[in-house]
């Protein structure tokens, strides 16, 4: 019988192949920037109009006003729950 050694027993296994977890891992990165830098995109076309607001504001001599946000509602008094009567055990 020929000699047995590890190469022909055993497939070698390829470095550059992924496993499932790493691809999902892979994927869920990279929407979660796409996510983010359309967050801070976002966020920064909204700081520089409000910026451009703010000047034309003060060149005609207005005022802005900050929004004001509604006032949150008060939550109802609980009621408080039914007294149950005291009952004494049979003896």
């Amino acid at each position: 019988m020929a000699s047995m050694t590890k190469d022909k027993l055993f497939k070698p296994t390829e470095a550059g192949r992924s496993s499932k977890s790493d691809t999902t891992t892979n994927a869920s990165r990279a929407i979660i920037d796409a996510e983010v830098s359309a967050r801070e995109k976002k966020t920064e076309r909204l700081r520089k109009l409000r910026l451009e607001q703010e000047a034309q504001a003060e060149a005609t001599g207005e005022t802005v006003a900050p929004i004001k946000k509604p006032a949150a509602k008060k939550a109802a008094p609980k009621k408080p729950a039914p007294r149950r009567a005291i009952t004494q055990r049979p003896r």
